[in-house]
């Protein structure tokens, strides 16, 4: 990995010196001061070695890895004993951050030679034991990780998996697996464990012992929750059966791979080795295989002949069903139509049915057929209440006699939507638009902030909540995301106050709560992790916790202030924001401490730099990064979206570019501050594109500007809810529900508001 670009850091260089200066005590340099002090700024070292050594973990933090290694360096130099080592062994890790595994070597060796503490001592070995692996030194590598692992670490786990993988390089495969089934007998993470079965299956197969490597890919088969491990252990099984002569459980192997798994790349193999052994295969099959790996004219064809043969009804509506979804893909949407309407009919209580259903209501409303599509809309939310999609159904069973003006069966869709959902989003959704209903058609403004206010009071602090504000107060300003708002800071934790809040809703911790989660060995295993410079591991570890204590207040109260006292901030609002989703908390009355957690300030430095480049309000950067990463710098997406904003790597190019970057890698995307500033940069462009319309920049940030030009010119007036509501990218649409929802926290926080709003002038 590269350092960043200078012209990168230059407009931050500001941040550096603030860092230094706050850690010292010094005044921040005037901006006139900062041009000509920026080229030495990275090379200072205060005379506060310990104030030092806290700069040059911030300046790592942020991804100044050229900075961070000059003022590590400075605090060994000035400093000695326990400070001078925690400077050599964080000097160790952003060596090995930035590639440059012989000084990360140089600086471990030196660690251990200094005599650490027996702990301290081990986990260089283990950082040892992986650094010479990657420099090729086996031999040490191997001696390194055997120390941590026979001393049992919280990490042993993986230090068995590490020797493993250096054993196998060797070929030495029965070592190899004994390693890896020591590690198995462990308190594995159920992140590790389909790994360590995989690798130890692999090591069998590769040691030629073809039936125990038989047995151990069925295990991965039975204990993995992921489709990919399943159909590659199928793949391994199949293979290996077919050398030890087992033909019958080769082709049930295969044919596993082709019904369960037909998206998986194993799965055209399988096709092929069963069509060249002339297993038969019913056309169902290869149809829905083919429709998973996108060949539709293959799946198409295959549809055809099957339904030709007159199957019995249940396979027929299946074959229906994706021989609809295939025609309207194709665009020929009254035969889709004619498909899903045979599906229903055919099975109405099958496999496919559901699916089948809330296809045809949506591609009935984009026919421009809405009487039957708010119809089917009302159908498939009273068929298939526990749907995720059954909320949305009933609110758009509602939303086109909306538009159709016919107040009349808007009232009964959505009030028939009152009576059916009971979160309080879904309550302040129904009101906010049942308000709306009433001031523009019924002429019933008293009604109209009756509902309203209904919605304030089901979800205060939820978008509905925040849009009906707006309407009692007239469609008062929205607060424009531009500009400083003030200093931003965080108010002193009232943690007695908040510990009687909970007291008084779940009752006293000691009776409320059970083993802490900071008693497992996963809480050990993540803190070891972390300290280890292994973040993605460490994140996994501490996401298991917050999973397994989503049902115990006391618990994720406990673990969010334990990862707070971490540092490790994206963690911490994970856990807190679980505690407040808890039913019947008002997140706009719970605790502020507690909401600060959730909602917090990080990378305040990096966010306050960006935000005055692009004249923007560093709490609208904060909300935007909340959504997109929960302020984890090491964030992908799916899609290939990385870091803190999310950006992807060719709009990466393109900001590059157009801020003067030169040489810019895909991997300077994991830089918060890289990922901060080009994230500023794209925010601001969508809002000078939109004339500084704040939900079309956001829905262009998230699904395009081709996108939200295409919403909104859809519109038959300037109507911000009807926007947000006729997005058709599921996606979108909530990001900037959420992202706006998080502005008005951040404004109620830390911007002075009376109370989450997202108007200009909150009321008090």
């Amino acid at each position: 990995m590269r350092s960043l670009p200078r012209a990168g850091v230059a407009v931050l260089a500001v941040v550096g010196l603030a860092l230094l200066a706050a850690c010292s005590g010094e005044t921040t340099p005037s901006p006139e001061t900062t041009a000509s002090a920026s080229a030495t700024a990275s090379a200072a070292a205060p005379s506060d070695t310990t104030a030092g050594l806290a700069a040059a973990r911030e300046y790592e933090r942020n991804g100044q890895y050229e900075e961070a290694v000059a003022a590590y360096q400075g605090v060994i130099q000035q400093a000695d004993g326990q400070t001078q080592q925690q400077a050599r062994y964080d000097l160790a890790l952003t060596y090995i951050t930035i590639e440059r595994y012989d000084d990360a070597v140089a600086e471990l060796e030196a660690y251990v030679d200094a005599k650490p503490s027996p702990e301290d001592k081990q986990r260089a070995r283990f950082l040892l034991g992986r650094t010479y692996a990657t420099l090729g030194e086996t031999d040490k590598a191997r001696r390194s990780l055997e120390d941590y692992a026979d001393d049992e670490g919280p990490a042993t786990v993986y230090a068995h998996l590490e020797l493993a993988q250096l054993l196998i390089q060797e070929g030495r495969y029965a070592k190899a697996a004994q390693e890896l089934e020591k590690a198995l007998t462990l308190d594995v993470p159920p992140s590790l464990e389909p790994t360590l079965l995989l690798r130890l299956a692999d090591t069998y197969q590769e040691a030629g012992d073809d039936k125990e490597a038989i047995q151990w890919y069925d295990k991965l088969l039975q204990k993995s929750p992921s489709d990919d491990y399943k159909a590659l252990a199928l793949s391994r099984i199949a293979s290996l059966s077919r050398s030890l002569g087992d033909g019958e459980r080769w082709r049930q192997a295969l044919l596993d791979i082709l019904e369960k798994y037909p998206e998986s790349p194993q799965a055209p193999n399988a096709l092929d080795s069963l069509l060249a052994a002339e297993v038969p295969l019913d056309l169902l099959t290869q149809g829905i295989f083919h429709y998973r790996q996108r060949a539709y004219d293959e799946a198409l064809a295959a549809f055809d002949s099957f339904l030709a043969g007159n199957p019995p009804a249940p396979q027929a509506a299946v074959a229906h069903y994706y021989r609809g979804v295939i025609r309207e893909g194709k665009n020929e949407l009254e035969e889709a139509l004619a498909d899903y309407e045979a599906c229903l009919q055919l099975d109405p209580g099958g496999d496919s049915a559901e699916d089948a259903a809330l296809a045809r209501a949506l591609l009935l409303e984009e026919v421009d057929r809405p009487l039957e599509a708010a119809a089917a809309y009302e159908q498939f939310w009273q068929a298939y209440r526990d749907s995720p999609w059954a909320a949305r159904a009933a609110f758009l069973s509602g939303l086109i006699p909306y538009r159709a003006s016919d107040p009349t069966a808007v009232s009964a869709a959505w009030e028939e939507m009152l009576d059916a959902f009971a979160s309080p989003e879904q309550r302040a959704q129904a009101h906010l638009w049942l308000g709306q209903t009433a001031l523009l058609f019924l002429d019933d403004p008293e009604g109209a902030a009756a509902h309203f206010q209904q919605a304030l009071e089901a979800a205060a602090a939820s978008f509905y909540g925040l849009r009906a504000e707006a309407w009692l107060g007239d469609q008062a300003a929205v607060a424009l995301p531009v500009g400083p708002e003030g200093t931003i800071a965080a108010a002193a934790p009232d943690w007695e106050a908040t510990e009687g809040w909970m007291a008084s809703r779940w009752g006293p911790e000691a009776v409320a709560a059970s083993m802490s989660p900071l008693e497992l060995p996963a809480w050990q295993r993540g803190q070891e992790l972390q300290r280890l410079g292994l973040a993605r591991e460490a994140t996994n570890e501490f996401l298991s916790l917050i999973d397994q204590s989503r049902s115990q207040p006391w618990s994720l109260y406990r673990l969010a202030r334990a990862l707070h006292d971490l540092g490790l901030t994206h963690m911490a609002a994970r856990a807190a924001t679980a505690l407040l989703q808890s039913p019947d908390v008002r997140l706009e009355q719970a605790p502020r401490a507690l909401l600060e957690l959730a909602y917090p300030l990080d990378y305040l430095p990096l966010i306050d730099a960006a935000a005055a480049e692009n004249g923007l309000s560093p709490l609208i950067l904060l909300a935007v990064i909340r959504q997109e990463s929960f302020f984890d710098p090491t964030a992908g997406s799916p899609a290939g979206a990385l870091g803190l904003t999310q950006v992807m790597p060719t709009t990466g190019s393109e900001i590059a570019a157009e801020l003067n970057i030169e040489d810019f890698s895909t991997l300077d995307l994991m830089r918060p501050l890289v990922s901060i500033r080009f994230g500023a940069h794209y925010l601001h462009s969508q809002l000078d594109l939109f004339n500084g319309n704040l939900f079309l920049a956001l829905a262009a940030y998230n699904g395009g500007p081709g996108n939200a030009s295409r919403w909104w010119e859809s519109l038959p007036a300037a109507d911000m809810d009807l926007f947000v509501e006729l997005m058709d990218i599921t996606e979108t649409r909530t990001f900037v529900k959420v992202v706006l929802e998080n502005y008005a926290m951040y404004r109620f926080l830390y911007g002075g508001a009376a109370q989450p709003s997202l108007l200009a002038s909150p009321g008090p």
